[in-house]
C-alpha cells in the first residue's frame, strides 16, 4: 500500500515525520544509493506521551539505518532470504549448488517463509521428520543440519537470534562402513586386476589407479590438466566433498601413464567420442567387477586403502589426509589435515605392497 506523505505533517528531524496524533511515524532516507521508506507504528502504545513516542521513533530509525548500513536486514527477515544472503559469500561450486538444491526441495517449503527469529527446535524436527517420511536416506536427511548450522551461527553473530534451534538436534547415521580384512592382500589383487584388464590402455589404467589411491569418482573425472603439476609431483583437487581445495601427491606410476596420453583437452578424462568430460564409467568398472566380484565398487577402494594403511601402522591423521576427509575427531586434535603427506604415504604403501 502506497504511503501518503501528507498524512505526516509534523517533521521530527531529518528523514522522520509524525502523523497528526504522533502515533505513526514515516521515515524516508538514502543508504548506499538506495532509498528506504516505511512506517514506525506506535499506535498500540496507549498511555505513552508524545515525547515518549517521538523518542522511541527516533531510536527505531537509528536502528533501521544501522541495519541497512551494515547490510543486515531487520529481525523480521525470513529464513529463505537470510540463507540466500549467507550462501552468496561462497564460491559457485557444485558443493554450494548441491546444498541450495537440498534446501529448496526439502527445507524451504516448510520453514522458508518463517522469520528466522521465530524458528524453534520443534520446527527443525518437523522438517527432519518430513524427510524421513519421504524415504530419504539418513545421510541425506543429515544434510539439513549441515546446511542450516552455519546459517543459524551467522544469525547469532549478526544478533538476529540468541539461541541456535539446532542445539541438541541430531540425525543418527547407521554404521555402513565395510570392514576390510586382509586389506593388503585385497589391494594387491585389485591392483593386478587393473593392470591386467587395462594392460595396453594408460587412459583407463591411470583412472583406476587414482581410485586405488583413495580418490572419489567425481574427483577423478573432474581433474583438469591444469590442476596437475608434473614438475613437483602433485595435483590439485578443486572441488572436493568437504568443499575445500586439496593438494594431493602424484604417484610416479600414474604420472608416467598421464604423460603417455596427454592431450590438448581441458579435462584429463575426456571422451574420445564426444569430446566432453566423462561422467559414466560403468562399462569399464563392470569389467573389473567381473574379475573381482559383484561387490566391487570404486568407493570400496577407499575402504581398502585406509584399512591397508591401518594394518601397516599408519596413523589415522594420515589415513584421513589420504582420503581427503575432514574427520571431526581428527579436527579436534589437529589444526589441519596434511593431504599431501597422507596421500604420499598411501602411494608409498601401494608401491610397497605391489612390488613384493
Amino acid at each position: 500500500m502506497a504511503i501518503d506523505t501528507s498524512d505526516y505533517p509534523h517533521k521530527i528531524k531529518a528523514n522522520l515525520w509524525a502523523n497528526k496524533n504522533y502515533t505513526i511515524f514515516f521515515y524516508n532516507f538514502m543508504e548506499n544509493r538506495k532509498r528506504y521508506r516505511g512506517l514506525i507504528d506506535l499506535s498500540s502504545k496507549v498511555g505513552w506521551s508524545k515525547r515518549d513516542k517521538t523518542a522511541t521513533a527516533e531510536a527505531e530509525l537509528i536502528k533501521i539505518k544501522m541495519d541497512k548500513r551494515d547490510g543486515v536486514l531487520s529481525d523480521k527477515i525470513n529464513l529463505d532470504k537470510f540463507l540466500e544472503k549467507h550462501y552468496e559469500l561462497h564460491d559457485n561450486t557444485n558443493w554450494k549448488k548441491t546444498r541450495l538444491s537440498h534446501y529448496r526441495r526439502y527445507i524451504s517449503p516448510l520453514i522458508g517463509i518463517k522469520p528466522i527469529i521465530a524458528i524453534r527446535q520443534l520446527h527443525i524436527k518437523e522438517v527432519l521428520k518430513s524427510q524421513v517420511d519421504k524415504g530419504l536416506a539418513p545421510r541425506t536427511v543429515k544434510q539439513t543440519l549441515e546446511i542450516l548450522s552455519p546459517v543459524f551461527k551467522a544469525a547469532i553473530a549478526n544478533r538476529l537470534i540468541q539461541y541456535n534451534p539446532l542445539d541438541g538436534v541430531k540425525v543418527k547415521i547407521p554404521k555402513t562402513k565395510k570392514i576390510v580384512t586382509n586389506a593388503s592382500e585385497q589391494l594387491l589383487e585389485i591392483y593386478k586386476a587393473i593392470m591386467d584388464e587395462f594392460a595396453n590402455d594408460p587412459f583407463y589404467k591411470s583412472m583406476y589407479l587414482f581410485a586405488l589411491q583413495g580418490r572419489r569418482k567425481s574427483e577423478i573425472l573432474k581433474l583438469k590438466w591444469a590442476d596437475v603439476d608434473f614438475d613437483n609431483n602433485y595435483y590439485i583437487l578443486q572441488e572436493t566433498k568437504p568443499g575445500e581445495t586439496q593438494q594431493i601427491f602424484l604417484p610416479p606410476s600414474i604420472k608416467e601413464l598421464l604423460l603417455e596420453f596427454k592431450r590438448d583437452t581441458e579435462y584429463i578424462y575426456t571422451s574420445k567420442l564426444t569430446g566432453t568430460r566423462m561422467v559414466n564409467i560403468e562399462k569399464t568398472t563392470a569389467r573389473l567387477k567381473k574379475r573381482l566380484g559383484a561387490d566391487f565398487t570404486l568407493h570400496y577402494l577407499r575402504n581398502v586403502i585406509t584399512s591397508a594403511m591401518g594394518e601397516n601402522g599408519i596413523e589415522a591423521i594420515y589415513q584421513s589426509g589420504a582420503l581427503g576427509h575432514t574427520d571431526l575427531t581428527t579436527i579436534n586434535r589437529y589444526s589441519s589435515l596434511n593431504y599431501l603427506k597422507g596421500s604420499k604415504m598411501a602411494s608409498e604403501l601401494v608401491d610397497g605392497i605391489v612390488s613384493k
